[in-house]
């Protein structure tokens, strides 16, 4: 009777844990900016901002800190590059980069609010027109709107809603801003100006 031959093992590969990461003590401030859009200080800030929702339950010494998971996120979000990529210029595996985006993406939407709004009430309202009309002596105006295409990975889903007119794959984002530079409203749609105006959740009823 023949024997039956199993295929050999594949050797597991050995796990290999990062240190923290350098760029923040070996970079200035403008090769910070290139790399992560952010500066130290305010890299600094938003690791203070989300420690509570980012610092693992864990005493392992090998737990990514608060500061590499906000670095691994905004590396992304500046570069807009394959999690592949990051993982490989930054040191770390794609599911752990992956993980790490999603983390660090919830816990900011946990406190958009807090950054983020419309203003409701009255003198939220007046004081934001009386500020445009001092800079520019333009009544009534509330805030100031502009739209930038964000390049994509070409979604699995509705596809071609994402194609842009200058062939590529993006996301439509849509800002509002006050007179003093203050995001007061964020929106993204897919295709086209006109989507975003023609689905706009906008309060446009005002006082």
């Amino acid at each position: 009777m023949a024997a039956l031959l199993m295929p050999p093992l594949r050797p597991r590969k050995d796990r290999v844990f990062r240190g923290t990461i350098s760029h923040l003590t070996n970079l200035n401030d403008d090769e910070l900016r290139r790399r992560y859009r952010f500066g130290k200080d305010s890299i600094a800030y938003l690791c203070n901002l989300l420690q509570d929702r980012l610092r693992r339950p864990t005493n392992k010494a090998t737990a990514l800190t608060v500061e590499q998971q906000v670095c691994i996120a905004l590396r992304f979000y500046a570069s807009g590059s394959f999690l592949q990529v990051i993982g490989d210029t930054l040191g770390y595996d794609k599911g752990t980069v992956s993980r790490v985006v999603n983390d660090v993406t919830d816990a900011l939407i946990d406190i958009k609010d807090d950054f983020v709004s419309w203003p409701t009430d009255v003198d939220s309202i007046n004081r934001i027109k009386c500020g445009f009309y001092r800079q520019s002596n333009f009544p009534n105006v509330l805030g100031c709107i502009d739209c930038t295409h964000v390049r994509i990975q070409a979604p699995s889903d509705d596809e071609p809603s994402y194609v842009n007119r200058k062939g590529y794959h993006s996301i439509n984002v849509q800002a509002v801003c006050d007179f003093e530079g203050i995001l007061i409203c964020i929106l993204s749609f897919p295709v086209s100006s006109l989507f975003i105006f023609l689905n706009c959740s906008l309060p446009l009823k005002l006082p």
